[in-house]
């Protein structure tokens, strides 16, 4: 009997050497369980594994079982999208056993998930079948080990392929340490982690030693969430004395089993049609940590002051005041959760407009107002550039580290030919592990399926019409009812230290002129935008003198007007002696705001500042300076 461990285990590498066979390597002479004939850490690369269905796969930092990476599968469509190797059945052989691991793990998904390693093949008829191999369930965020050291490949096997899937969901998940090894080869992983109350150690049973533990618990707290989670036995977000009163109770035979919290939503009858409940729940890309949203829900059952709070594009600011989606979600909160008149709402979409600008003025728009829960939708108005990935994280994480703690919840769209910024915006989502509402999942699958067509949405190539606005707040409704249910419970939310492009303009803003120093406009008239208080026109044809000034901080961000196919000049910054220069002129643009990062240094220090347009024949409209402070 073989036994290898997690790859952390340095020691065994060597010994492995002269036998690990790769896809891409040649099989070496020696019996079957003798032979590891693939080890796929995922250190450096996929090792022949491909995406299943629409499944797409890459490497991932974020939390691998051990070593640097581990294998990222998003994209999924369907239950059995998944990742999925060929087997060379030179080297597995049919009709004889072999050993199968690997380890998954999400955090996308419910409380709870199974995880499913199967072979497809063709048998002897021609047939395509699907044998399983191995099951296991686990909860969020940790992983569980997918593992049969006596799975027969079946006699008459041929295209072959070893495959990751799950029983239900869509949601993204994660695979490390894939292992295919000869008959009875054991392969170390984490233990299958099925969520038991008072079972905190996870040994299948209740008993002296979890006692042991939730008095630990009580006194100096526990670091494992999974434990936590186990030991909050009465399941009010707490762990204290009650739960060491329950399972002491549970020992001693005074219960069978622990109460179960009332809460309306685990019993709640959607009724919606069975086709319409899977469109909403299809919505539900990712359901995130649901602490702060269920903070925020009890605020506004409370009774208190509770501010719900939109930001984004067109979409969001819609074209009518009352049938957009906003304002339809918006009503349902407040006729659900609030008190009288307790709950705001405010609406800061703005046609047009980037993530990029949203990031320069969500400080005055939405957050100096106190918002608790707060929309962000730009996934039609981002594009791939690196300035949009880090200013979309940098507003995500500017409006998590407020100090009243808003709960964020990140909307996605598309368009009728459907584009979206769908996959890069997701993995920013995963990142802060925030929920994520799309749209474009939801939409895409009723299209293929004929549950809905695109007239039934769309008013034009980007906006909904009244129903499709009606589609967008049905499906936010749903995400609340689901949030809400006890299985879908978080009790505590920290902000992840990690990134998935760059958050470094979080502190970014818009700041009022009278707070910059040494401010001189030169040969440029104050002329504000609307939604801008701060603007100014360059005088066409002056002197052309430089505006300039001093700040403090880390980078200098400039809004302004933009179009595409236009006279509007270029704008040359130039801070602390480098310059850059800003095209008015520019793709993707309708004549709006648009922003951009003029300089950035890594450490806050005093800044000199001077803006010149390159030719004084031309137009230019400042409509706000922002500091990364």
């Amino acid at each position: 009997m073989n036994f290898y461990p997690k790859k952390a285990r340095k020691r065994h590498r060597s010994l492995l050497t002269a036998i690990i066979l790769t896809a891409s390597m040649t099989a070496m002479p020696v019996s079957a369980d003798e032979t590891f004939l693939f080890v796929d850490h995922f250190e450096d690369g996929n090792h022949s594994w491909k995406g299943r269905g629409a499944a797409k796969l890459e490497l991932s930092g974020t939390a691998p079982y051990d070593g640097a990476n581990s294998l990222l599968v998003s994209g999924r469509t369907a239950a059995w999208n998944g990742a999925q190797k060929e087997l060379d059945l030179t080297l597995f052989k049919p009709g004889e056993k072999y050993s199968f691991s690997c380890n998954a793990m999400q955090t996308a998904g419910g409380a709870s998930e199974t995880f499913l390693m199967k072979l497809q093949y063709v048998d002897a008829s021609g047939t395509t079948k699907y044998d399983p191999i191995a099951e296991a369930t686990t909860i969020n965020g940790e992983w569980v080990q997918l593992s049969n050291s006596e799975y027969t490949i079946p006699s008459d096997a041929n295209d072959a392929f070893l495959y990751v899937e799950t029983e239900s969901g869509t949601f993204d998940f994660l695979i490390d340490n894939a292992v295919g090894a000869g008959e009875s080869t054991l392969v170390d992983g984490p233990p299958e982690k099925k969520l038991k109350y008072g079972d905190i150690n996870y040994d299948g049973a209740v008993n002296i030693p979890d006692f042991c533990l939730i008095k630990h618990a009580v006194l100096t707290g526990l670091d494992d969430n999974a434990q936590k989670r186990a030991a909050d036995c009465n399941r009010d977000g707490k762990i204290n004395t009650e739960d060491v009163l329950l399972i002491n109770q549970y020992l001693s035979g005074q219960i069978t089993e622990f109460p179960k919290p009332a809460n309306v939503w685990d019993t709640y009858q959607e009724t919606a049609t069975p086709q319409m409940q899977k469109f909403y729940a299809d919505s539900i890309y990712q359901m995130g940590n649901t602490a702060r949203l269920r903070q925020k829900v009890a605020q506004a059952e409370a009774g208190e002051k509770t501010t719900v709070a939109y930001i984004g594009g067109s979409i969001t600011e819609g074209s009518g005041l009352e049938t957009c989606y906003a304002k339809r979600s918006y009503n349902y909160f407040a006729q659900t959760f609030g008190k009288g008149n307790n709950v705001s709402y405010v609406n800061a979409g703005l046609s047009g407009t980037s993530s990029v600008v949203g990031l320069m003025r969500a400080q005055n728009d939405i957050l100096n107002k106190n918002a608790d829960i707060i929309f962000i939708e730009f996934s039609v108005n981002d594009h791939p550039e690196e300035i949009y990935k880090k200013s979309f994280e940098s507003l995500v994480k500017q409006c998590l580290s407020q100090p009243n703690d808003p709960a964020v919840i990140i909307l996605i769209t598309r368009s009728k030919g459907g584009y979206s910024m769908q996959e890069q915006m997701v993995k920013v989502g995963q990142n802060f592990n925030v929920p994520i509402i799309s749209m474009d999942t939801a939409l895409t699958k009723a299209f293929e399926s004929g549950t809905l067509k695109k007239e039934d949405y769309f008013s034009d190539e980007y906006h909904p019409h009244t129903a499709g606005n009606a589609l967008i707040a049905d499906c936010i409704s749903y995400y609340y009812r689901q949030a809400l249910k006890t299985e879908n419970m978080s009790t505590e939310y920290t902000i992840p230290s990690s990134s998935a492009y760059g958050s470094e303009y979080y502190t970014g803003t818009i700041v009022p002129i009278n707070s910059l120093d040494n401010f001189n406009a030169g040969s440029f008239k104050t002329s504000n935008h609307p939604r801008f208080p701060y603007g100014f026109q360059f005088q066409k044809n002056s002197a052309n003198s430089p505006m300039t000034f001093k700040t403090y901080g880390k980078g200098i961000f400039i809004v302004y007007k933009s179009n595409q196919n236009s006279s509007l000049g270029i704008l040359d910054v130039t801070v602390n002696g480098k310059k850059s220069s800003i095209n008015g002129n520019r793709k993707y643009a309708w004549g709006g705001p648009e922003a951009d990062c003029a300089y950035y240094q890594p450490n806050a220090g005093e800044l000199n500042v001077s803006l010149k347009l390159q030719n004084a024949g031309t137009d230019f409209n400042i409509w706000g300076i922002g500091v990364v402070k």
